[in-house]
């Protein structure tokens, strides 16, 4: 048995970005018969005409709609969303978050005794991800992490870090937090509309936009 390599003291960081996975009627529909996916497609994301999003268009078995924070935000799930194409129209499924993700080959996870969820820094940052199998070890990262985290290239290990969540404070209707990882300008502007402050939680990281509006209108609370 040809032994695992060494725990690295850093990982290969992967920006994950949205996409629509298309069945092959999709693709007909979309771009018309006998067409064929090569890599380089995309395709919008629309609601009552407008467009919200573009995506990239992969094959698949299945109709899905995998959108990263940023795009979530932008095109979030209700009626009448749409996948727009040069050919034509197709109602979109539901769109699913794009999940980061620690990513590990099984016989390497075993080796060097990863639990299901472990903890990476990124820069300044610490995150604690779910493990996924796959076939090199890196981070897969919602791109809205990536960009908000500046576009890392490497992930360090933080194995002896608990980012369990603190207890959650007494409800209070004029603070909220955000569940997502990250934090967008629409977030903010939802907030002030609702004379509301937002907390932040450990490890979550706000878009720069949304940072700077939330400073200026003093949004983020403690």
């Amino acid at each position: 048995m040809t032994p695992a390599p060494p725990r690295p003291d850093a990982l290969a960081v992967r920006a994950l970005a949205s996409r629509a996975v298309l069945p092959p009627g999709a693709v007909a529909r979309l771009f018309g018969k006998k067409s064929v996916l090569r890599g380089t497609e995309r395709v919008a994301v629309v609601r009552r005409g407008r467009v919200l999003a573009y995506v990239p268009a992969a094959p698949g078995a299945d109709l899905r709609l995998a959108l990263d924070a940023l795009d979530l935000d932008a095109a979030p799930p209700g009626p009448g969303l749409r996948l727009q194409g040069p050919g034509g129209v197709v109602d979109a499924p539901a769109p699913e978050p794009v999940r980061s993700r620690l990513v590990l080959p099984n016989g390497t996870r075993r080796a060097w005794g990863v639990p299901e969820r472990a903890t990476v820094a990124l820069g300044p940052v610490a995150l604690t991800l779910d493990v996924a199998s796959g076939a090199d070890p890196h981070v897969a990262l919602d791109r809205a992490l990536w960009l908000g985290a500046g576009r890392p290239e490497a992930a360090r290990w933080l194995p002896a870090v608990d980012l369990a969540p603190p207890a959650p404070p007494a409800a209070d209707d004029h603070v909220r937090t955000v569940e997502r990882g990250v934090v967008t300008e629409t977030d903010v502007r939802q907030a002030r509309l609702r004379r509301q402050t937002i907390r932040l939680r450990p490890g979550q990281i706000v878009t720069p936009a949304a940072r700077s509006l939330g400073h200026e209108w003093g949004v983020f609370a403690g």
